[in-house]
């Protein structure tokens, strides 16, 4: 039995697919990012040497056959490859400057072109998604004039499909091309990057990033002040379409009319007028207000580590600002702003601000580990607020040079009789000298004295605390310490210095201009010094046959030494009977034992503390060296 009409299941109310003729339907809202995508290469931002390269080469018909376009996000390289591809499809073109307004150049824009095929290799790395780019290219453009495949974040390919690529990449048929993007080039085989163009996008300028921020305000009737244009552009770090999208999220935020505070607030900024309280406090040397300031910051949900940054990039502009006040262009700020950071600069000075920076610098870097990131802010306020008031270093040099001249003893020396030092005894070859090592930068040596009142010899070979200095290779370069070269008094014949102190001058003398002269001079003395002439004794005839053969050096070495002409006389200490083993024995054990007291001695370990040095040879000042 059919059913009756009307006796079948009714339609449930509010299911009907038919539209109502009331209901509007909702158009999906185009984020700025995409609505303010660039369509002709005039519009691209901060990229002038990628896009001259480009229009150069489709005006003079040089259209490679690859192209990869490298560079950070953001910044504009899927713009270029849809730019290009309108460009070369365009019906006007291929042109530099495509219309826009031609069927091509608008499926290219909407994405719907059947020559411009965009491939997204993060999703596809495969080799099968590369088989199927190889066998579409083999089919000629049409309508269009190229067959473009654009593909993205290519580093993202597999090895199997780079080594599948690389022959179509190389000999494509004729009107295609590949425009290859990537943010990561260094992933990328050789062989693939030696068989394209390379061009490099570059991160975009705070103040490039404004002007185009200013245009799209501007043309959206958005009324954000240049300050928030500024901190958006800033907060992108170089990117335009980071920009762009807090852009549109403050307007998300905010409304049409965005104020400072909104911008701040969603950014998570510290209010600069903050900042500078806190930067004229800690010039102002006031630990207690800084630390409040830096408490009101962070209560107000700054973050201790953006609160660090913000404040060191207030102190980088202070820095500038102190050297160079009309140099606007180096600090992002407005004109009622660069007015108070030029009052701030001025009054904490170029060398103040320099110290503050690389003291919060150096706190800084603690708070990526700090368990406590705000103990490490506040630690690092007090810091800045406590440094002392700096002083010129070439200042301070100069008031320690006069301060070690005014200490310097004036005593006249006395020589010896023997020709050796006063207040050697008798036997004694003469006073012991510790050459140490230094591994940092010595503290000006002592002036050289022969009086040997303050430490008498006891006749034991005891070394003179006075005698222990560094040697003058690792003294200080700017220390107030005695030349290599003689006084005059010393240069002549008469008597007023010691032969020994001389004969130690000449052998550092010799040890920088002459080693192998410094060494043959090591245990000779000296006789006489005259006006011409210079008496060189050498401890045997086998020594005064070395200096023999090396007289023409000696006498250039003892000339510069003594600024003037100088003739060597060559003597030897036992010219018929050279010493032997067993009348060497007692030296020897004299020697070790003024050695043994040299190293013994307490005025040595506090020159090695202060030197932070090593002993490298003990040698007798100016006197022989037993074998």
């Amino acid at each position: 039995m059919s059913p009756s009409p009307g006796s079948g299941p009714k339609p449930i109310r509010g299911f009907a697919f038919e539209p109502h003729p009331t209901r509007k339907v909702a158009v999906s809202y185009q984020v700025i990012a995409r609505k303010w995508r660039p369509q002709t290469f005039e519009e691209v931002s901060g990229q002038e040497h990628v896009t001259k390269a480009l229009r150069n080469a489709i005006a003079s018909n040089r259209i490679p056959h690859a192209i990869l376009l490298t560079g950070p996000r953001g910044v504009g390289k899927t713009t270029l490859a849809r730019i290009l591809a309108r460009g070369l499809n365009c019906d006007e073109g291929p042109t530099d400057n495509p219309c826009g307004r031609c069927s091509p150049c608008k499926e290219i824009a909407a994405g719907n072109a059947t020559d411009v095929q965009e491939i997204d290799a993060a999703s596809r790395t495969g080799v099968d998604a590369i088989r199927e780019v190889i066998e579409s290219i083999r089919y000629a453009p049409a309508p269009g004039k190229y067959r473009i495949f654009i593909i993205d974040e290519i580093h993202q390919l597999s090895k199997p499909a780079f080594n599948a690529l690389l022959k179509t990449l190389e000999e494509p048929p004729p009107s295609s091309l590949f425009v290859l993007a990537t943010t990561n080039p260094d992933q990328i085989p050789i062989t693939v990057l030696s068989r394209c163009q390379r061009y490099d996008l570059r991160l975009l300028g705070t103040q490039e990033v404004s002007e185009r921020l200013k245009t799209i305000c501007q043309s959206e009737e958005i009324k954000l002040s240049p300050k928030s244009i500024g901190d958006l552009a800033r907060e992108g770090q170089g990117s335009m379409r980071d920009s762009l999208t807090l852009l549109d999220q403050a307007l998300a935020y905010g409304g049409s009319e965005i104020s400072d505070s909104s911008v701040t607030e969603m950014l998570d900024l510290v209010d600069h007028r903050l900042l500078e309280k806190i930067a004229q406090a800690c010039i102002d040397s006031d630990p207690a207000r800084a630390l409040e300031l830096g408490h009101e910051a962070m209560q107000a949900g700054a973050d201790p580590e953006r609160l660090g940054e913000s404040l060191l990039g207030l102190l980088r502009d202070l820095v500038i600002l102190s050297v160079a006040p009309d140099a606007s262009n180096l600090v992002e700020a407005g004109e009622e702003q660069l007015t108070i950071l030029r009052t701030i600069a001025e009054s904490g000075g170029t060398a103040r601000l320099r110290r503050m920076f690389k003291a919060l610098l150096a706190e800084q870097e603690s708070l990526a580990w700090a368990p406590q990131p705000g103990a490490i802010i506040d630690i690092a306020l007090v810091r800045l607020a406590t440094l002392p008031q700096a002083e010129d270093v070439a200042e301070l040099l100069e008031r320690l040079r006069l301060l070690e001249r005014s200490s310097e003893p004036t005593r006249t020396p006395e020589p010896s009789p023997a020709g050796g030092s006063p207040g050697d005894a008798p036997g004694s070859s003469g006073k012991a000298r510790a050459r140490v090592k230094s591994e940092t930068k010595p503290t000006p040596k002592r002036a050289e004295s022969n009086d040997d009142s303050g430490s008498p010899d006891d006749g034991n070979g005891a070394a003179d605390a006075n005698a222990i200095q560094p040697t003058p290779a690792t003294a200080a370069p700017d220390s107030p310490v005695p030349s290599d070269k003689p006084s005059p008094e010393i240069a002549g014949t008469a008597p007023s210095a010691s032969l020994n102190v001389i004969l130690d001058r000449l052998r550092v003398f010799a040890d920088k201009r002459n080693r192998p002269m410094a060494a043959s001079l090591k245990d000779a003395t000296l006789k006489e010094v005259g006006t011409e002439s210079l008496h060189v004794v050498a401890e045997s005839e086998f020594f005064a046959k070395r200096l023999e053969d090396r007289r023409e050096d000696l006498e250039t070495l003892i000339s510069e030494f003594f600024s003037r002409t100088m003739k060597a006389v060559i003597t030897s200490k036992s010219p018929h009977l050279a010493q032997t083993p067993e009348t060497k024995a007692p030296e020897r054990e004299k020697d070790r034992k003024k050695r043994k007291q040299a190293l013994d001695h307490p005025d040595l370990g506090n020159a090695m503390s202060i030197l932070g040095g090593e002993i490298v040879e003990i040698v007798p000042l100016g006197g022989e060296k037993s074998n």
